[in-house]
């Protein structure tokens, strides 16, 4: 089903055509309309004016602006690493129609943008269409409306240059994906969800590759380390392997989200380290699996802004409330990487070794037979008590 939208998201896309994209990655999911910049018209960008808060913007990948020495406006405020909306300079063609107020002439430049025959030395700037850089590694590397409308049009087969506004209700204000769908009843504008964008490309693009292992003893057993790197964020995952994964049983996995204050540290305000050393010794016990250490820290939210949550739940806050408060979903997990690397390894079939039936679903979304869920549980204390009771009637966690 979401394969089926997504390839009717690109054919609009190529045809000229507008799509909403939801942004559904925050608490309160918001919708934008895009339009791939190589085939925008200026009837079309009339339609994203009037159907959007009328200020259209130009999502573009990084590499484009870069060639044509197009620089941020403010790369310590909103440069990628703050994880906001990166502006860049406006910009016109140089030698552009007279009116450059024009439809016409916006859609020139926009067009231009999107022109791999079009050098800096095209443009001027400031101009009338002001570009947001896009992060390298589109969606999978940062959920926003930049990234996925560029990944949008790259996977209609066009340059990564898109035309985009935000779709707000008659008082102005944003709408989530429900009222979008009222809004644009009968306007044949599909909507598309980032995380639906996010699971084609995790299940069409390898992202990931072996890079290094070597044998690792540890106290909780021995196991063969493999390091696995994620071009996409960079980042370089581990897989501790027990014994021969071939064989007519499932063998025992734990995929296990990494908690600094709780593995390095020891942090009793969650169970994380004591579940990753409960798993490595049942794996160890059974002679044969694998331990998955992802590299995504706070369900993805990053240690800085798990802090930031801690002080929250400190005036009262419980954990979901507090990523909400802070603008996240509860859960910005992705599942795919990880069943790359497992599929890697040679598995199809696996024990799953959770208390999270969203995480043995993930699994089994991307291709992979979790034969069996198994608890992993671990006995409350004074300072998680609170955090595992919310983990249970709020997120569905089997404890």
């Amino acid at each position: 089903m979401t394969s089926d939208l997504i390839q009717s998201v690109l054919a609009r896309l190529h045809d000229g055509g507008i799509v909403g994209i939801v942004d559904d990655g925050r608490d309160r999911p918001d919708v934008d309309l895009a339009a791939a910049g190589a085939s925008l018209a200026p009837a079309n960008l009339r339609r994203l004016r009037e159907l959007g808060d009328g200020r259209v913007l130009v999502a573009v990948e990084p590499d484009r602006l870069d060639q044509l020495a197009i620089e941020l406006v403010d790369s310590g405020r909103n440069g990628p690493a703050s994880g906001r909306t990166s502006f860049a300079q406006s910009v016109a063609l140089r030698h552009g129609r007279e009116d450059p107020s024009s439809d016409a002439s916006v859609v020139e430049t926009i067009r231009a943008l999107a022109d791999p025959d079009r050098e800096a030395a095209d443009f001027r700037s400031p101009g009338h269409v002001i570009p947001l850089r896009a992060r390298q590694g589109g969606v999978l590397r940062r959920i926003g409306h930049t990234e996925a409308a560029t990944d949008l049009s790259r996977l209609a087969k066009l340059p990564a240059v898109a035309a985009l506004t935000r779709l707000v209700d008659r008082s102005g204000a944003a709408v989530g994906p429900e009222a979008a769908a009222r809004l644009l009843d009968g306007h044949d504008v599909p909507l598309v969800r980032i995380s639906q964008i996010i699971h084609h490309r995790r299940s069409t693009e390898q992202v990931v590759f072996r890079s290094a292992e070597a044998e690792l003893p540890t106290e909780h057993g021995a196991f063969r380390a493999i390091a696995f790197h994620d071009t996409t964020t960079g980042e370089d995952h581990l897989a501790l392997v027990k014994g021969d994964l071939s064989g007519e049983t499932a063998p025992l996995v734990r995929v296990h989200s990494e908690c600094l204050t709780g593995d390095a540290f020891g942090s009793l305000r969650c169970d994380c380290g004591a579940q990753l050393a409960a798993a490595m010794r049942r794996v160890d016990a059974e002679g044969r699996g694998v331990i998955l250490y992802m590299r995504q820290e706070g369900r993805g939210i990053g240690l800085a802004n798990k802090l930031r949550a801690y002080q929250l739940q400190e005036r009262g806050l419980d954990t979901v409330e507090a990523n909400q408060h802070l603008g996240f979903a509860v859960d910005l997990r992705d599942y795919g990487v990880g069943a790359q690397i497992l599929r890697a390894l040679g598995l199809r079939d696996i024990r799953l070794l959770t208390n999270n039936p969203k995480k043995t679903e993930g699994f089994r979304t991307y291709g992979l037979n979790v034969v069996e869920q198994i608890p992993l549980t671990i006995e409350p204390g004074e300072h998680n008590r609170r955090y595992l009771e919310t983990k249970r009637e709020r997120l569905g966690h089997v404890l």
